[in-house]
């Protein structure tokens, strides 16, 4: 996605950089315990961005883990830590219900239809014991960046990190990579935690739980009699082909 070309190529940040505090991030907010969720298992980094959190999984020695983003740039960066990276959209996932463990951290919220893109994703999880973790916008947490967002189209290039740069010093947080990728998106919704709960139970997942509640991390997991659908798809491993 051209939205987010710009900011991958051209606004290195040191939270998104490869590094062990990727997998402490990574930990934190999902809150699973490695040995069981990750490791030797099948992994999906769905809307990876350059790969910060499929490096954290590759860290914690799954099988595989498969990554993917709409962005390019993105990808170039993320096959150099994951051959297993590839450019694609969301939307045109098909169902193939065969990953352990899926993240889809910040993307839902960036694209035009959040709801029907947790459907997707979710039909990558597989139905026995498969576990999907997500991060969405808090509707309470975006006041800063309202007043930018009406005015972000009508500025420069120049004026929009000048904007960012300006946030971090009246606000005393964030980075212009971070502020950027805040601001650029064409859609970014936001949500509560019961409105995404919600979404957990309508796709029939159990053991839902709120990681971190700003922003939203939030999990289920799959369990084989209480979800039925695509058991009898066959199904192959979504970049192997």
């Amino acid at each position: 996605m051209r939205d987010f070309d710009y900011q991958w190529r051209s606004l290195p940040d040191k939270k998104i950089e490869y590094n062990k505090e990727r997998i402490e991030e990574f930990l934190k907010f999902t809150k699973v315990n490695s040995k069981e969720t990750i490791y030797d298992k099948i992994c999906l980094d769905a809307g990876c961005g350059i790969g910060r959190y499929s490096y954290a999984m590759l860290k914690l020695g799954p099988k595989k883990v498969d990554s993917f983003d709409e962005s390019e740039e993105a990808i170039k960066k993320c096959r150099t830590i994951n051959p297993n990276a590839k450019v694609f959209d969301i939307m045109n996932l098909k169902p193939n219900p065969v990953y352990d463990f899926v993240l889809c951290w910040g993307v839902l919220h960036h694209t035009n239809d959040p709801r029907k893109a947790f459907t997707k994703v979710t039909s990558q999880v597989k139905k026995n014991g498969g576990i999907l973790h997500i991060m969405v916008y808090h509707k309470d947490m975006q006041k800063p960046y309202e007043e930018g967002r009406k005015i972000w189209k009508t500025l420069s290039q120049d004026e929009r990190l000048k904007y960012c740069e300006k946030m971090i010093k009246t606000l005393g947080w964030g980075t212009i990579h971070g502020w950027y990728d805040a601001l650029n998106p064409r859609y970014n919704f936001s949500y509560t935690e019961d409105e995404i709960k919600k979404w957990f139970e309508e796709e029939g997942f159990y053991k839902i739980k709120l990681t971190q509640k700003y922003n939203i991390n939030m999990q289920g997991m799959f369990e084989e009699e209480k979800s039925s659908f695509f058991k009898n798809i066959k199904t192959k491993l979504i970049f192997n082909e």
